[in-house]
């Protein structure tokens, strides 16, 4: 494993409508962050609507985040790259891995075949646009430009980490503490194999699944039809397309997240300490509440 790699940080995720990802989400039980805006996206300056909502957790190791963001790309305003990165069906947009010495990563990535990466930094200050608070955000982060393979993946080093750590946002009413697991859809798993074998400096000797684990976190990827026979009637999203990403996310207490999506009348499939939302009622993925075993 590279030795700068310290976890999978967090997973941006496509969606073709922030409001209602948002709404989705919070009906779901979690607490998910204001509307924020950047240029890449085809927001901020550019005028248009791009950005994304997050939804946070407590980190399970203290050198990192640990969140889902929900993306959006305003295709008139959006660069190249994310327009095209984004502006798709719900699925795993990119995985950004937390990592040290960003440069030193970056040229393992380029010996082992990968283009180069932008490295930027950003240190401002965030106003929450719903409650007038005023935060700092400081973190350092490698930019790919290009595809670079069957996944797209970055790297990035935050260096104050308040603002993804506010109390009112990393506390959920359905009791989710972190994800812990994602697993995404490919057409090639030899070439997934390979792919993430280059990504994380491994052997990519094995056959079926492919799965990296990084601390707490696991990135398994499988077939379509292997993804459909793990979950069924719920891969499916709202127009009946199948889904391409399923995330575990760890909670405290199972009969207090079955009580929240009961309330909301969200539908579910109860597996006792395992609560699956299918991709209809999730936008467009499937999620998973489970405790810990």
């Amino acid at each position: 494993m590279r030795k700068e790699l310290i976890g999978l940080d967090h997973l941006m995720i496509s969606t073709p409508d922030l409001p209602a990802i948002r709404a989705c989400y919070q009906r779901l039980g979690f607490s998910v962050t204001p509307w924020r805006t950047n240029e890449p996206m085809g927001g901020g300056r550019t005028g248009g609507r791009g950005g994304n909502h997050l939804v946070l957790f407590r980190p399970t190791d203290d050198r990192m985040t640990n969140f889902l963001e929900f993306a959006y790309a305003d295709p008139a305003h959006a660069v190249p790259y994310m327009r095209d990165l984004l502006g798709r069906r719900p699925a795993l947009a990119m995985i950004v891995h937390a990592a040290t010495d960003l440069r030193a990563l970056d040229a393992g990535w380029q010996a082992a075949g990968f283009p180069p990466c932008m490295y930027y930094e950003l240190d401002t200050d965030y106003r929450d646009p719903e409650d007038g608070t005023v935060d700092r955000i400081h973190f350092r982060v490698l930019v790919p430009d290009a595809p670079r393979g069957p996944l797209a993946f970055n790297a990035c080093e935050v260096m104050d980490r308040s603002h993804y750590l506010r109390p009112a946002w990393i506390t959920h009413p359905n009791s989710a503490e972190y994800w812990a697991a994602a697993t995404v859809v490919t057409d090639d798993p030899a070439a997934m194999r390979n792919h993430l074998a280059a990504i994380y400096g491994i052997d990519p000797a094995g056959q079926g699944p492919v799965s990296v684990t990084l601390g707490d976190q696991t990135l398994t990827a499988i077939d379509a039809a292997g993804f459909a026979a793990a979950w069924g009637d719920a891969a499916r999203r709202a127009d009946g397309s199948a889904a391409e990403l399923a995330v575990e996310v760890r909670i405290a207490s199972a009969d207090t997240a079955r009580a929240v999506l009961a309330r909301n009348g969200v539908r579910f499939r109860d597996e006792g300490s395992r609560l699956v939302v299918p991709a209809a009622e999730a936008g467009g993925i499937v999620l998973v509440l489970a405790e810990a075993a």
